[in-house]
């Protein structure tokens, strides 16, 4: 298969899914929410969650007094909660945003957005409400690879920065709760050696908690992403470990997509494009198969499920950049021009630039009668739109 380097394409949005009627202001919001994601929009995410609702989840039961519970609150109402950072990261701009769907889990309304960054593929899950003007909100959200709600994560926080105070009360706590009080010294060791990229050594202080706490989920999932930076065997069998953990567990089936150990496994790979599918039923994950049953050589079959991702989602490029690079590796150069064309047509006019590798697929297709035709086309609409850049393929 041929590949191709990058492809730009601004297409338009399509209209979320919605399993059962939702309220039209909770599809604006999640639609709101969608958009400062996109645009990298801290300020428009912070505005949007409602502070006193999510300040209840996250101090609900905190082992503290209430003079010290009363001075936070203090503090959160003045300085407001970081979500746009938190959600963001450091890098701001660059996330693909998607409104999968907005349905209603009993009677909580809950949107699914994809989100693809350089990380990879994950899931946002946001938890819909009113405030007390009625107006609607962000309650709570659920990163798909944190494994919690913000909040719960959030309560933790609290809990350690109260302990670092002196102001927990243990005699409160029980279990893995009293665990991680107890070993306040360890978790800030193994936080700054993760912030300094010290993996090998924040993966052998995690190893030294005692049994509960490091079996926890939380400490877990903390304990992979240090392993992600390191050996892949030794990535593999931390997911073999939590699986074993916590078998049935959602996130199984994404960190599958990424697991080494599974990367030639085709058929369990689709059993958990299938199990993840059921479970968000995102059109992104018919582009995955695609690639499966590509290293298959299963080609047919490979542009079945590129094309129904697109049919289902026109706003995708991943399917798009693999069935031209496919029709160029077959010398299907009608075919490559028409994949130009329908990216032209869902980029709304804008011109699509697409730099290929050099390759005798590519220079058979650029010495096409059928690409030259393209070409003069694109030449043609630059000078009515005032000299735009053409298209042109780049060399090795």
């Amino acid at each position: 298969m041929l590949p191709l380097l990058w492809l730009l394409l601004a297409a338009p949005a399509s209209p979320p899914a919605m399993s059962s009627p939702v309220d039209p202001a909770f599809v604006s919001l999640a639609r709101e929410v969608e958009a400062a994601l996109r645009d990298g929009d801290e300020a428009a995410l912070d505005a949007r969650l409602d502070g006193e609702q999510f300040l209840q989840r996250v101090t609900r039961g905190l082992p503290v007094s209430s003079t010290f519970l009363a001075a936070l609150a203090g503090e959160v109402r003045k300085d407001g909660w970081p979500l746009g950072r938190r959600l963001l990261g450091a890098g701001g701009r660059g996330l693909r945003v998607r409104l999968l769907q907005v349905h209603m889990r009993g009677r909580t309304p809950i949107a699914l957005l994809r989100v693809l960054s350089d990380a990879g593929l994950s899931y946002l899950e946001l938890e819909l409400g009113r405030n007390a003007r009625n107006e609607a909100v962000l309650v709570d959200l659920y990163p798909y690879l944190e494994g919690e709600r913000i909040s719960e994560s959030m309560w933790r926080v609290y809990l350690l920065a109260a302990a670092e105070r002196g102001q927990c009360l243990t005699r409160r706590l029980r279990g893995v709760e009293r665990q991680w009080v107890e070993q306040l010294l360890r978790w800030r060791r193994i936080e700054r050696l993760l912030g300094a990229n010290q993996a090998r050594e924040a993966v052998a202080e995690m190893d030294r908690l005692p049994p509960r706490m490091r079996g926890a989920r939380f400490v877990q999932l903390k304990r992979l992403e240090a392993l992600a930076s390191l050996d892949e065997a030794e990535y593999a069998l931390g997911l073999l470990a939590f699986e074993k953990a916590f078998p049935g567990d959602p996130l199984l089936d994404l960190y599958a997509l990424d697991n080494p150990l599974l990367r030639g496994e085709s058929a369990v790979m689709m059993e958990a494009i299938d199990r993840l599918d059921r479970r968000v039923a995102d059109p992104y994950l018919a582009y995955l198969r695609g690639q499966v049953k590509s290293g298959q050589d299963d080609l047919e079959g490979a542009k079945r499920s590129f094309q129904k991702a697109l049919e289902e989602d026109p706003t995708l490029w991943e399917p798009r950049v693999e069935l031209l690079s496919l029709a160029l590796g077959e010398a299907d150069h009608a075919g490559a021009v028409r994949l130009l064309e329908d990216m032209e047509r869902e980029a709304g006019g804008s011109q699509v630039r697409v730099r290929l590798q050099e390759g005798p697929e590519t220079r058979a297709f650029l010495e096409s009668a059928e690409y030259k035709a393209w070409l003069e086309r694109q030449r043609a609409r630059e000078g009515r739109s005032g000299g735009s850049e053409v298209a042109k393929p780049a060399g090795p």
